[in-house]
């Protein structure tokens, strides 16, 4: 047992301070949700649902998938190429990304006020508070990409527990003591990622020092514009649901939709965390083209949060009353499906980073084309019969039609390599 621990202790190592950066602030998130509950009404969370729904598809948009690229080329390129890497990325970060975000806000603008003139949620001021939150976060997350490229577990600890705390405290204060309501929740999320994003830029303005290279940047854009329509149209297995609910049940339904999904949500802090641990290792192991160690690898990560997800299944009852002070003891069916959906998205996203660490940047967007459509039909089918109920496993499903697309096309695309090799010679 010692030897294996031995062998593991860096895997251990990380996969502890990964798992406690995102436990520390989900504890935090659970022992304060009671009073979120108690000051947040149904309205509220459906307004806050709704428009971080709209967030899964407008965030691929403003980041533009650039840390995707950072993370391909880390092991591909030297230091000096990966600071000037850094450096074009960083500058991207904060001018591209901005003009993303205003086009952003405009969209959200033209949709709600044009084309859906019904809808029972305003624009103002929550399209805009909910558009800026990725912008402010891409500069961080740079930071913490590179962190965990370079196995600094310890550093990305420090620093990636600081953004949710201060977010949540300044939600506390604005929900429960200025009684802000969704407009108090939304502006505190945005507080944490302001100030790490002031903190980021006064400690890499190495970064900001040379000329812009815009060989470099068509390059990027290049590689990252089909991986992001592709990430857009992800909309389509996390967002596109309260969307479509919106118009077909009433507001407060939608509320306790959108309570049982964020309660499922907190699996997600236990599939990122166990993704940060082995990320590296999969685009290293994709690399060197090790595809037994591959394998083994996503098959842990499925192991581990299934296990996580049968317990928190288990528990949802008592999870959701006490989450909620119990407010919202409907939102637990909901919850429970939702929560089944870590399992498909996590044996879908790890086909889907092996696809991009292998250059294949061009199959996630053909995949989520034809895929979306498909969920389109299967949200309309399954909200109008089962409503809120189908909306649920609709997402549980839209991420194993993902997985398998993406698989079919990978295969598709080896026989015709094959093919074309067979007949060269």
């Amino acid at each position: 047992m010692f030897v294996y621990l031995r062998k593991y202790k860096l895997y251990i190592q990380n996969l502890s301070l990964y798992f406690l950066a995102s436990l520390i602030p989900m504890f935090l998130q659970v022992i304060s949700n009671p009073f979120f509950a108690m000051n947040l009404s149904p309205e509220d969370y459906a307004i806050i649902g709704y428009y971080t729904s709209l967030n899964v598809l407008f965030a691929p948009l403003i980041t533009f998938y650039l840390l995707h690229y950072y993370m391909k080329r880390f092991f591909e390129i030297s230091e000096e190429e990966r600071f000037h890497l850094r450096s074009t990325i960083f500058k991207m970060l904060l001018l591209f990304s901005f003009v993303l975000t205003l086009l952003s806000i405009i969209i959200i603008f033209i949709y709600i006020t044009y084309f859906n003139r019904q809808s029972q949620i305003a624009f103002f001021p929550y399209a805009i508070l909910s558009a800026l939150l990725p912008f402010f976060n891409g500069i961080f997350q740079l930071q913490l990409v590179d962190y965990k490229m370079q196995y600094n577990s310890k550093s990305y600890f420090k620093i990636s527990i600081l953004s949710p705390i201060i977010s949540l405290a300044m939600s506390l204060l604005l929900v429960v003591v200025i009684k802000g309501g969704a407009t108090g929740k939304m502006a505190g999320i945005l507080i944490g990622p302001i100030i790490l994003y002031i903190w980021c830029i006064k400690n890499n303005k190495s970064y900001l020092e040379g000329n812009f290279d815009w060989q470099l940047f068509k390059k990027i854009i290049l590689f990252c514009w089909p991986l992001t329509i592709a990430a857009m149209l992800g909309f389509f297995s996390g967002g596109y649901d309260k969307v479509f609910l919106e118009r077909t049940v009433s507001i407060q339904e939608l509320g306790y939709y959108s309570v049982g999904v964020s309660i499922a949500s907190y699996l997600n802090i236990f599939s990122t965390a166990i993704s940060d641990t082995f990320g590296p290792d999969v685009y290293q192991s994709v690399a060197k083209r090790n595809i037994k160690k591959c394998f083994y690898l996503v098959c842990l990560k499925v192991i581990l949060i299934s296990v996580v997800v049968l317990l928190f299944v288990l528990l949802a009852p008592y999870i959701v009353t006490i989450l909620t002070a119990g407010r919202y003891i409907e939102s637990v069916k909901y919850c429970t499906i939702v929560a089944l959906s870590s399992i498909t998205s996590v044996i879908y996203y790890s086909l889907s980073q092996i696809t991009i660490a292998l250059g294949y940047n061009k199959i996630p967007l053909i995949n989520r084309i034809i895929v979306s459509i498909c969920c389109i039909l299967m949200y309309s089918v399954l909200i109008e019969k089962y409503g809120a109920t189908g909306a649920a496993w609709g997402i549980v499903i839209s991420f194993l039609l993902f997985f398998l697309g993406n698989l079919i096309l990978i295969l598709i695309y080896k026989y015709k390599q094959v093919r074309l090799y067979v007949w060269k010679q």
